[in-house]
């Protein structure tokens, strides 16, 4: 799968978990969810780069990115998601998930940048540390998996959601 599916698979992760919470309006507990990426723009220490990297990312480039959350295949809401490469090509996750009518999740998480080739991880884990409105206690994490075809299943507990 590309790097730049797997990047915006991450997003849509912690997305997919959001809108699943939200659209599903279950107790905290464990939650699946499939999410499709909406936009992605790369910017590197010297400006934006246009379409795809060609070369590797360094320290200090940023990827931004916005994912569709879906719950059951209808649309739950979004997410912004801004991710920085720190030292030796960890990248640092950021994503604010914005459920139509629910509230908002705060999710985070970190990955390897590959160092050759197009494909990022074929799976990562991460926190939930927060929220607003129905979410505004959330704490938990997640474990998100790369589908075929560029979504990301991602399944989440939640263990304090009121």
């Amino acid at each position: 799968m590309p790097l730049r599916t797997r990047i915006i698979l991450s997003t849509l992760a912690a997305a997919a978990l959001a809108g699943a919470a939200a659209a599903s309006a279950q107790p905290p507990g464990q939650l699946t969810f499939t999410t499709q990426p909406a936009a992605i723009r790369f910017f590197s220490n010297t400006g934006p780069i246009t379409g795809y990297p060609t070369a590797p990312l360094v320290t200090g480039d940023r990827i931004i990115g916005q994912d569709r959350i879906l719950q059951h295949g209808v649309l739950a809401g979004h997410d912004n998601e801004a991710c920085t490469v720190a030292f030796t090509r960890d990248v640092l996750c950021q994503d604010i998930f914005i459920l139509d009518g629910q509230g908002d999740v705060q999710a985070s998480w970190s990955f390897r940048w590959p160092a050759t080739g197009t494909q990022g991880p074929a799976s990562f884990d991460g926190i939930i540390d927060g929220g607003t409105g129905r979410f505004r206690a959330a704490h938990g994490w997640f474990h998100a998996r790369a589908l075929p075809g560029g979504d990301l299943q991602v399944t989440a507990t939640i263990n304090d959601a009121s």
